[in-house]
């Protein structure tokens, strides 16, 4: 099968506790509310026939009631629940009620701690007996420590890569140098998939564009804001197939420009949170969850227009690597 041709896709959800963004990250107790929307959720997902990739962290795994939500999903069709993890908030916890910027990113921590926050998270899956062959870092942080660890333990694909993109946060990851290409990974235990998220341009071919717009900002352009000025004539910008940032454009109107580049795989994505109104900065209200759930529907029908067929990411990682050697736009590296 000629994987280029045949885009697969998913939806995927960061499903965490909902906290205020701007009161930084604490260590202290989590409410996990928010889990409680996800069967709905995942109603309006099988209407579409959508595969769903329920990426969950320990604090949803440490309540109980949540944890009998997890389970009851991973139990669907078209449903794989992933591992997720919040540094800060992740055993063994810091004595301080929050921890700094730069501590949020897991690949920061001393890899004596990191290594124990991924075993605690593992163990909480072992105890609800759920078993994660996916894994995305929060706040997108990931390692070749990581994944080396993770790949021991049985998780065969990282769905953590932002591509052409970094921020300004001390320590944050730096993904500038990647597309949304898939990219394998071999590590001491076996090798690991790379599976980005799909972040890009409303332009053609993304690598062009990025290398473009990121000229534009730098050197003699930077004072004259040329890419502020690309963007409010709609000529280009940014575009990610986020179901809940108002800030990008609606992803359904996004889906034939991916489909267009020819992309193996691809994805949607959300945090849990969103569902619940006031449960992240971009769902405060109740219209704001309406919105989000409009831009879901629109966007899976797109996808089905598209021709995409459902897969999780395990499935895609699965595939990818019967298929490597035999397709060429398929990258492999050492971490």
């Amino acid at each position: 099968m000629n994987l280029a041709s045949t885009t697969r896709y998913c939806v995927t959800v960061d499903t965490e506790e909902e906290w205020d963004w701007a009161s930084g990250y604490p260590t202290g107790p989590a409410t996990v509310t928010n889990i409680a929307r996800l069967p709905d959720f995942q109603a309006l997902c099988e209407r579409h026939g959508a595969a769903v990739v329920y990426f969950v962290n320990h604090a949803v795994l440490a309540d109980p009631t949540a944890t009998q939500v997890i389970q009851e999903l991973a139990a669907r069709p078209n449903v794989e629940i992933g591992l997720h993890i919040h540094p800060w908030n992740t055993p063994p916890l810091a004595s301080t009620p929050s921890v700094p910027v730069r501590e949020s990113f897991l690949h920061n921590l001393p890899w004596e701690v990191a290594k124990a926050k991924l075993d605690a998270t593992l163990a909480a899956f072992t105890a609800a007996g759920l078993s994660p062959t996916s894994f995305r870092g929060g706040r997108y942080s990931t390692s070749p420590q990581i994944q080396h660890h993770l790949r021991e333990r049985g998780v065969l694909a990282d769905a953590s890569v932002l591509p052409f993109t970094t921020w300004v946060d001390e320590g944050a990851p730096d993904f500038r140098d990647r597309d949304p290409l898939p990219v394998r990974r071999l590590t001491p235990a076996g090798a690991m998939w790379e599976v980005p998220l799909t972040f890009g341009y409303t332009r053609r071919p993304f690598r062009k564009w990025h290398g473009l717009l990121t000229a534009a900002g730098k050197g003699v352009w930077k004072p004259l804001r040329a890419v502020g000025i690309l963007d409010r004539l709609g000529v280009v910008r940014k575009a990610w197939l986020n179901l809940e940032n108002p800030a990008y454009p609606n992803p359904a109107a996004f889906v034939p420009v991916v489909a267009a580049e020819g992309l193996p795989f691809t994805c949607f994505t959300l945090h849990s949170s969103s569902l619940l109104p006031g449960g992240s900065p971009y769902c405060r209200t109740a219209t704001d969850v309406a919105r989000l759930l409009a831009r879901t529907e629109q966007s899976l029908a797109a996808a089905a227009a598209a021709g995409w067929r459902p897969a999780t990411i395990t499935d895609t990682a699965k595939e990818l690597e019967v298929n490597f050697g035999r397709q060429s736009h398929l990258k492999s590296g050492t971490p």
